[in-house]
């Protein structure tokens, strides 16, 4: 691959890949060159970061530069203006929180705010008197508050709780269904509304005009146009594929856009001028131009409607248009902070120069592509971020607009987590013991990753994704996957519902306070609420309600055990959640996407249980904030985690728990450090389900160390090659070095007989006759040339000696037409014993005898030669400084050598311990081994894990 190829990718962060081409035209990856190309632009952006700062004066230049950028940001404390705010026609039952101050005083003070405070702070609240206090200033004139369609009652409830004389009005998807829409839109922009509440469903059934779509997509498409226009050349897009691509785009966001329409309404019409939106990270998938493969998004068409209409409120009333309000703003990646700008700041992007997303990565991120196993099989580069640069740069530029409040920061009145049996006040994980179907299953299944990793299986029938679903669904509960349950012993399902049994029957008696009074509900009872994604209630058999039959042949009433999914719209969701918060339900189950964001049921709630793991630190955060949350009347709360031993499940919760971590590293800002590692979507792969199957974690150690040893074996390979083709230029150079010293003699000798001829001093002789004027010359020639030109015009004939000028003999020789393509025939002329002198006119030109173009290119050649002596010159001290720097190169070693014996040396001693624990191992026929989960080798005892409210050891929990 070429130096400038590589230094082109890198600049435009696209993977660096080298390919080869097979016998049916598809070309595939070459491993070994890919990773040598990548070492290669690794020190190439080494050597760049070293040269950009040896000028004195440039790095004067550019640190400056960056300081203007990055570094002009103070940050404000808005606490003492938030204790001053009066806020009137607030409830005076109702006292706001110092941080619920702070909140609303920058929502006064700032264009946009994201309100990135811990589940359960009282978000609603601080929206609902942001909203107020920005209208009773005059600062914006009709607020619209956009929630989550189940939300529509609670908040409507909540608002008119806090400010009981306000003029609300609110729409859910049903209000505006056919000609309640125009309704809406009419009532919405004659009256004087205090605030315009609508679910997300009704916000975006209300369009924004032709006119302004057209805008917006035309903006859109201008930055892909030029995104593809400066990758043209690199991808070798034509003109006529690159509009193709623009096209096909324009016609994705058009589709993403389209949805109910109705003549003579828009969005504009209805007099919004401000936003508020509830539950912001469900809008992180707008639509994201990208060089970088893995970070480009496609889009979904409510991130898109959004910002389509925050875009037209900033160009119609400028920059004050929203409050974005979310306890996850990162849900599993650094790089949504980025959407999440470009909703709230653009101008502090834009203004930083990294408004695309490939110029803030660059700046804040480093990319590395590796080479992994596809999920179907065979070899794929993956490009994901390693680490964050510029830390405290880019957390400043996001501290102006985010508020962020973690629990450290809050110290919520929300009920502490219970006493586990170790002291601690944490989760508890119940560890359920595998039975021999689930062993056997997941030992299957490192055999069925075996075959997608040797391609013995199609990807369409097998492959690394289905792997990881069935693992999940077998560590839930095998009937999943094999429809049959285990003969031996409880399943994860019985220990769950002996677990809430027993939660209910301790707790049946307990009496609750009617929310918002200081008197006691006449219905005792507490609530627990349980999570589950891998099933959903259906005919076929499936969890909920395998564990409503469970739970009510151990005592709980059947109408007591509710799904979270038999609320079909917006009013059943309101009528279920009141009855949970009555005492009418004593079990709530339900998914994080339909029970997790904003379910507001935690008066009774004392304990919840995560049957199965969420893939995401963000599911799991709205998942806990079920219960720990203000309002809560429990004095102790528990929550109870489900792992089954020897499953995929240990594996998931280390997972989520470590990308957790660091998202709320990111999220405190208090990092004194410029780098950190990312953490990203870590989807199983094929090592860390061997390593499950096999039940020791000792096989994903072997596999890590192998995949090291390959890596850094394939860059010495790549370096053996470079030190042959380091030997063969060498070759070449000295070589050259010899042809240029046998040249330089002879040039110097045609020098030094050379008689000028220029000017008067012109004499020439052709064909034996000597002539002293140029025209005559012509002539002369032109007669020579037209005796002496073969009669077969399809043969390269030598034509002999022409004549001669400035003390040179001048030979001809004839070249066909066809030589050079679309060339017609011509004739060479060169001067004998003259090397670079050679130069060609057509046949026409010489046989012309009234132009003098033949004449004047033989004395060009002549008043060359001490310029081809200095190009000689120039050649030959290139050619010693080539053969210098091969021979300095051919002298470095291998720059990895150590890490790669290191690396050798590592995987031997892991392959020992394997060898020796198998060669303890007792015979199969006298004592099988037990299946042992991820983290506890064969051999050591297995923990009584399955004793309700152990925490697991080994897992990271």
């Amino acid at each position: 691959m070429p130096a400038t190829a590589i230094a082109k990718a890198t600049l435009e962060q696209r993977p660096i890949q080298v390919t080869d081409e097979i016998e049916d035209g598809v070309r595939v990856l070459n491993p070994v060159e890919t990773a040598a190309a990548q070492e290669k632009a690794g020190l190439l952006q080494e050597r760049f970061a070293e040269w950009v700062w040896e000028d004195p004066e440039r790095a004067a230049r550019l640190q400056r530069e960056y300081n203007d950028r990055f570094n002009a940001i103070v940050l404000r404390d808005y606490t003492p203006e938030g204790q001053r705010l009066t806020l009137p026609g607030l409830a005076a039952t109702f006292t706001p929180r110092e941080h619920q101050r702070t909140a609303v005083a920058r929502m006064l003070a700032e264009p946009a705010v994201g309100l990135f405070h811990e589940v359960g702070a009282g978000k609603t609240a601080e929206m609902v008197m942001g909203a107020m206090e920005l209208r009773r200033l005059g600062m914006v004139r009709k607020p619209c508050v956009i929630v989550p369609n189940h939300m529509l009652e609670q908040f409507t409830r909540e608002w008119l709780q806090l400010y009981p004389t306000a003029r609300i009005l609110a729409a859910s998807s049903d209000d505006l269904r056919g000609d309640q829409r125009r309704l809406f839109v009419a009532r919405c922009a004659t009256n004087d509304w205090d605030a315009v509440i609508m679910t997300r469903g009704a916000f975006e059934r209300i369009p924004v005009s032709p006119d302004v779509e057209a805008a917006y997509q035309e903006r859109e498409m201008d930055a892909l146009r030029a995104m593809l226009a400066n990758s043209r050349d690199s991808h070798g897009l034509s003109v006529k594929r690159l509009e193709k691509a623009v096209l096909a785009a324009e016609e994705r966001l058009k589709e993403r856009l389209d949805g109910p329409r109705d003549p003579g309404i828009s969005f504009e019409q209805t007099g919004i001028d401000y936003l508020v939106v509830d539950e912001m990270h469900d809008y992180k998938n707008l639509r994201t131009v990208s060089n970088i493969r893995d970070a480009a998004i496609i889009g979904s068409r409510r991130a898109s409607d959004l910002h389509m209409k925050t875009e037209y409120l900033r160009d119609q009333h400028g920059d004050r248009v929203i409050t974005a309000a979310t306890a996850t703003p990162i849900a599993n990646s650094v790089t949504e902070a980025h959407v999440m700008q470009r909703f709230l700041r653009p101008d502090l992007l834009d203004e930083a120069g990294v408004g695309d997303f490939d110029s803030w990565a660059a700046t804040f991120g480093q990319t590395v592509t590796e080479i992994e196993m596809a999920p179907a099989g065979g070899y794929r580069l993956q490009t994901r971020f390693a680490k964050f640069q510029n830390v405290p740069e880019m957390l400043r530029m996001w501290h102006v607009f985010a508020d962020v409040k973690t629990a450290e920061d809050l110290n919520l009145p929300a009920p502490p987590l219970a006493h586990r049996d170790d002291g601690q006040r944490a989760p508890v994980t119940i560890v359920v013991p595998p039975s021999d179907d689930l062993t056997a299953y997941v030992a299957d299944l490192g055999e069925r990753a075996e075959r997608v990793k040797n391609r013995q299986v199609d990807s369409s029938t097998d492959n690394m994704l289905k792997i990881s679903t069935d693992g999940r669904k077998a560590a839930l509960d095998m009937r999943l996957v094999s429809g049959h349950r285990p003969s031996d012993g409880p399943t994860k399902l019985d220990i769950v519902a002996d677990n809430v049994a027993r939660i209910w029957a301790d707790h049946r008696t307990t009496r609750y306070l009617t929310p918002g009074t200081e008197e006691y509900s006449p219905t005792p009872g507490a609530l627990q609420i349980v999570f589950c994604d891998l099933s959903t209630p259906q005919e076929d058999w499936n969890i909920y309600d395998e564990l409503r039959d469970l739970l009510g042949r151990r005592g709980l009433p059947r109408e007591q055990v509710r799904f979270m999914h038999e609320a079909r719209n917006d009013t059943e969701k309101a009528r279920l959640f009141a009855a949970a918060r009555a005492g009418h339900v004593a079990v709530l189950l339900g998914s994080t996407s339909k029970m997790g964001v904003g379910t507001n049921v935690q008066a009774r709630a004392v304990a919840l249980h995560h049957v199965d793991c969420p893939w995401r630190p963000a599911d799991l955060a709205q998942r806990d904030g079920r219960i720990k949350r203000q309002g809560n009347q429990n004095a102790e709360i528990q929550i109870y985690r489900y792992v089954t031993e020897g499953s995929f499940d240990g594996y998931l919760w280390q997972t989520v728990e470590r990308k957790a971590k660091f998202i709320a590293q990111i999220m405190r800002g208090r990092l004194d450090v410029r780098a950190i590692d990312d953490v990203g979507d870590n989807a199983l792969s094929f090592a860390e389900v061997k390593a499950l199957a096999a039940g020791d974690p000792l096989v994903l150690e072997r596999a890590n160390a192998q995949a090291e040893v390959t890596r850094l074996d394939r860059l010495r390979r790549a370096h053996h090659r470079q030190q042959d083709n380091l030997r063969q230029r060498c070759n070449l150079a000295a070589a050259r070095i010899r042809e240029l010293d046998q040249r330089r003699p002879v040039l110097e000798a045609a020098l030094a007989r050379t008689i000028p001829v220029t000017g008067d001093a012109f004499a020439m002789t052709v064909n034996g006759t000597r002539v002293t004027k140029r025209t005559d010359a012509v002539a002369a020639i032109a007669r020579w040339a037209t005796q002496h030109l073969p009669g077969n015009p399809y043969r390269q004939v030598d034509l002999g000696v022409l004549g001669e000028l400035a003390g040179h003999t001048i030979e001809a020789t004839y070249l066909p037409p066809g030589s050079g393509l679309g060339q017609p025939a011509r004739v060479e002329l060169r001067l004998r014993d003259v090397p670079l002198s050679e130069a060609s006119v057509t046949v026409d030109t010489i046989t012309d005898g009234h132009s003098i173009g033949t004449v004047r290119v033989l004395e060009n050649r002549v008043a060359a030669i001490p310029a081809d002596l200095a190009e000689t010159d120039r050649l030959r001290a290139d050619a010693v400084d080539e053969q210098h720097a091969a021979e300095t190169a051919l002298e470095a070693p291998f720059k990895h050598a150590a890490a790669l014996q290191a690396a050798r040396e590592a995987l031997d001693r892991i392959v020992a311990v394997m060898t020796d624990q198998a060669a303890a191992a007792p015979a199969p026929e006298t004592q099988p081994p037990p299946a042992s989960p991820l983290g506890r080798r064969p051999g050591t005892p297995r923990p009584p894990g399955n004793q309700l409210g152990q925490h697991g050891p080994g897992l990271g929990l």
